[in-house]
């Protein structure tokens, strides 16, 4: 009989345990620890957003830098005439099937011509872009030409590059 009641006496402290700890849980608020943010509405959505956070992916045109997370923005200064605003490029992948893709680091707001050169010095494919500060992709489709070798002339803001394009 006391075994009985010990054990009743057990389970009823142990089930008195449970209701108290389920009704003090602490429900968490969603908040986001940063040096700044806002929000806006563009075209009946809102945005909200935080800058101070890591970065996971940034997806850019060149006007727009849109995040999966958050990222502090780089300050940018006015450049001195004549210095170059492209901090770096790079196209890849180099022999292309489908696109290729063109990388830009600018240190600036600039205009960007893109022409795809063929051998016989035509050109056979021109783009022109305005593009902000920052990393910018320009994707570049190359499945509709013939394979061999092009040049691709990149001119930034009177800056002139040239780099050699193969298509498979």
């Amino acid at each position: 009989m006391r075994t009985i009641v010990l054990r009743c006496t057990h389970a009823l402290l142990l089930l008195v345990c449970a209701c108290i700890s389920s009704s003090g849980q602490v429900a968490l608020k969603r908040q986001v620890v940063a040096s700044t943010g806002g929000s806006a509405v563009i075209q009946n959505i809102q945005f909200q957003y935080t800058v101070g956070e890591p970065i996971i992916l940034p997806i850019t045109d060149g006007r727009v830098l849109l995040t999966q997370g958050f990222q502090q923005p780089e300050d940018f200064t006015k450049l001195t005439p004549g210095v170059n605003p492209v901090k770096s490029y790079i196209l890849f992948p180099n022999p292309a099937i489908t696109n290729t893709r063109i990388v830009f680091d600018l240190l600036s707001k600039v205009s960007v011509t893109l022409e795809l050169i063929n051998p016989a010095g035509q050109v056979i494919h021109h783009q022109f872009l305005e593009m902000g500060p920052g990393k910018s992709t320009l994707v570049l489709p190359v499945n509709h030409f013939a394979a061999g070798i092009y040049t691709v002339m990149l001119n930034v803001s009177g800056n002139v590059f040239f780099e050699k394009l193969i298509v498979q």
